[in-house]
């Protein structure tokens, strides 16, 4: 959860229409009510991107304001034969959300509303987590979501969704009840446990395949009223120690407890290694799970009791990012000192050339989303031996962006080289994957990501996006065209 990973500066916030200087819109968009943008409409044309190398020059950008704009804007994209992408948060570094067609940006549809007797939340489709959980936590209620507050709902959600309370509640896929979804051919479908319930398992991990989330309705739970959260750094001659100490500790975790282990570059430049932690307890419990890692002997160390509100915001707490940047994933099943300490060396070498680069393992209780049955929903890493990790380069040249990609990969290998053959194979956790979710020219990555739930994905593409408008992210082929 280091705050290097999502910088504050990720433009955000809902945007006002000004006054027109007399041009006239499309006509098919004549009765859109929300905000129709071009590149000469310097007020409201927003093509901002978290990687700023994904940025596109959009040909329109569109702030749709309900379900029948976004219809409205999908109608008129196929009409002018424009490639289409859908904006949530604006976060995924597959470059997912920019086109140089027509970008549907929901950044203006953001309101949250709770039932709280129903204990269900409906969360419009450019809600970020921190809009979500404020007007939650206002109900004394929550969700599983990440500790980011300018991360969108929808895109962490339809992609699986880890935060630290998916060892009590799950993933956030595994608390969406409903949805409000306008498909490839303009039609607003409502899909729940009674009415359309295929489309309903299809956007649980299957993300933007099927179409434009105007809304999701989301089970909602009492949290606890604080955290504890845990801050540790040692030195890079302490792995082994760290390492030793890790898997000790994985024999044991509880549901409540969450800890990233880093590999980041400190204030003075110098490679240090990073433990973080998160748990739904007291900070008395903490000291008491925990302790065996300040036994360690860290060089820096925090243990704090904090609001659980505090939580969403615990990746925005100091400046990261601000420039070009590549995120992939992968999964081990294998976290041993000898594979760990080469993927340290070769992350020190990448670090000269992208300073601001972390590794991150995300070690999660994965019991509870790994009872979820495989076909019970399209998310497709029900496992509870495959651990996520991610690593991130940021740097500042434009034209370094191929040279990363490739020291992304040699790290991943790296990684990954002491695991089974099933986790080296695996693309990582879907919101991780990069340009391996990006590539549309074939359904090879999809197939890869999806496993044996592929093949009831493409009968619902068929179905529901036959002609493949929606093709930005794992791009799943129909099965007429398979």
């Amino acid at each position: 959860m280091p705050s290097i990973l999502y910088p504050k500066a990720l433009m955000s916030g809902s945007l006002a229409e000004k006054p027109h200087d007399g041009r006239k819109r499309p006509a098919l968009l004549e009765h859109f009510k929300g905000i129709v943008s071009t590149p000469a409409d310097t007020d409201t044309y927003r093509i901002d991107r978290w990687a700023v190398q994904e940025t596109l020059q959009a040909a329109y950008v569109v702030y749709p304001a309900d379900a029948t704009d976004i219809s409205l804007a999908i109608q008129f994209a196929q009409a002018q034969a424009l490639p289409l992408a859908i904006r949530g948060g604006g976060h995924n570094t597959s470059g997912a959300s920019s086109s140089e067609g027509l970008v549907i940006d929901m950044r203006n549809m953001n309101s949250v509303r709770v039932d709280k007797e129903a204990r269900v939340g409906y969360v419009q489709g450019g809600a970020t987590i921190g809009q979500a959980q404020t007007e939650f936590l206002k109900y004394g209620l929550a969700t599983p979501l990440g500790h980011c507050s300018t991360v969108g709902v929808i895109g962490l959600a339809i992609a699986g969704g880890l935060s630290s309370s998916m060892g009590e509640h799950g993933l956030t896929c595994d608390n969406i009840l409903s949805a409000t979804v306008v498909v490839a051919n303009g039609v607003i479908v409502h899909a729940n446990a009674r009415e359309n319930s295929d489309l309903l398992w299809a956007i649980k991990g299957g993300g933007s395949n099927f179409g434009v989330i105007s809304e999701l309705g989301m089970r909602l739970h009492v949290p606890p009223p604080e955290l504890c959260k845990l801050e540790l750094a040692y030195l890079p001659e302490q792995l082994s120690d760290v390492v030793m100490e890790l898997n000790a500790w994985l024999k044991v975790q509880t549901p409540p407890e969450t800890l990233f282990f880093g590999m980041a570059l400190g204030p003075d430049g110098k490679p240090l290694l990073i433990l973080n932690g998160l748990g739904s307890f007291n900070a008395e419990e903490g000291a008491r799970l925990w302790n065996r890692f300040l036994q360690l002997g860290p060089i820096a160390h925090n243990t704090a009791q904090i609001p659980f509100s505090k939580r969403t915001y615990l990746a925005d707490e100091t400046p990261g990012l601000e420039g070009p940047k590549i995120a992939l994933g992968c999964h081990i099943d294998k976290f041993d000192y000898g594979t760990v300490k080469k993927s340290f060396d070769t992350w020190v070498s990448l670090a000269r050339s992208a300073p601001a680069s972390i590794v991150l393992y995300e070690f999660y209780h994965y019991d509870l989303q790994s009872r979820v049955p495989l076909e019970a929903a399209a998310y497709p890493h029900r496992t509870t031996d495959k651990v996520v990790v991610i690593l991130v380069q940021g740097f500042s040249d434009m034209g370094f962006v191929p040279e990363a990609r490739k020291g992304a990969e040699r790290l991943k290998k790296c990684i990954t080289s002491s695991s089974t053959a099933s986790a080296k194979n695996s693309v990582g956790y879907l919101n991780y994957s990069n340009h391996l979710a990006a590539d549309n020219t074939t359904d090879a990555n999809a197939r890869r990501a999806y496993g044996a739930n592929y093949p009831r994905l493409q009968q619902l593409k068929q179905k529901y996006d036959p002609e493949i408008v929606f093709n930005k992210w794992f791009c799943i082929r129909p099965s007429d065209a398979a």
